[in-house]
């Protein structure tokens, strides 16, 4: 008994659907019967549509105000559009920045994501988004993880790639300042009057030794930044990158090896870590 009332709830709840089904349809669909794959298409052609007016406005935009005076155009832009300085600046730089071949070529997969996305994206360099719509990965996204963020998603996302982008830059341009800063340094106490001492020589060689390994090193883990981009590129378009990535590998380690080999280093660091002029100098009677 039990199973023939799970079986009549299962009916009622699919002629319930289709109900609901035919009266939308015959409300908002012309009456057609429901396609999934159809009305995501419309879907997206309603957005490319949308997508061409933003540019078509863009455009007028750009002619009204190469032929108005500054206050004029605003008057224009305000009264006839309804928009203020900030979209007016945000469309007719999108607009300019979609006008050449390179990015013409990304715009259908780029529109498809709608206008607040693309505006967000905007932030981004030609050659960034040229390669997010060519499938490459930009950032740690994809075109596809872009298509189901939301704006508010994308834009966070946006924010943390360029403060961690900044954050990189800064460890680098602050220990390439500090190297400036202990060369200034060591070449005063080169050419001063007083003799400087063997062990303040020696500890600011080291510290400027120290940081430089620093950048070089944030340097090298940005290879792997670029590689991941490299492998989702060859992934998306069958373009084998293998051979100049292992040659520049293999020209960084001998180079490296050319160091190691110049000044008679070992493979492994000595265990004592007191440098031979301290010790020297420890041992020097007055």
């Amino acid at each position: 008994m039990s199973n023939e009332v799970e079986v009549m709830d299962v009916v009622a709840a699919q002629n319930h659907h289709a109900a609901r089904s035919v009266m939308v349809m015959e409300q908002w669909g012309n009456g057609e019967t429901y396609n999934e794959e159809r009305w995501i298409e419309r879907g997206r052609q309603a957005v490319r549509q949308t997508m061409e007016g933003m540019f078509e406005l863009g455009r007028a935009l750009i002619i009204l105000k190469e032929h108005t005076e500054h206050g004029r155009f605003m008057e224009i832009v305000k009264s006839q559009f309804g928009i203020g300085h900030a979209e007016t600046a945000r469309l007719m730089s999108a607009t300019q920045r979609f006008a050449t071949p390179q990015m013409q070529k990304a715009a259908p997969k780029l529109m498809d994501l709608g206008k607040s996305k693309l505006l967000e994206l905007l932030v981004e360099e030609d050659v960034t988004l040229v390669g997010l719509a060519e499938g490459e990965e930009v950032n740690g996204m994809t075109l596809d993880d872009v298509d189901r963020m939301t704006v508010r998603e994308l834009r966070v996302a946006l924010r943390e790639s360029r403060e961690t982008a900044e954050a990189k830059d800064k460890v680098i341009a602050d220990k390439n300042k500090k190297v400036d800063e202990l060369a200034e340094k060591l070449a005063k106490k080169q050419t001063g009057a007083k003799e400087p001492k063997a062990e303040d020589v020696g500890s600011d060689l080291l510290m400027m030794l120290s940081s430089l390994e620093v950048s070089i090193r944030s340097q090298v883990s940005r290879l792997k930044e670029l590689f991941d981009q490299l492998n989702a590129h060859r992934e998306a378009h069958g373009i084998n990158h293998t051979a100049k990535m292992v040659g520049t590998l293999n020209q960084i380690i001998l180079d490296c090896e050319t160091l190691r080999e110049n000044y008679a280093l070992p493979t492994e660091a000595p265990t004592d870590d007191v440098p031979e002029w301290l010790a020297d100098a420890g041992n020097t009677e007055d």
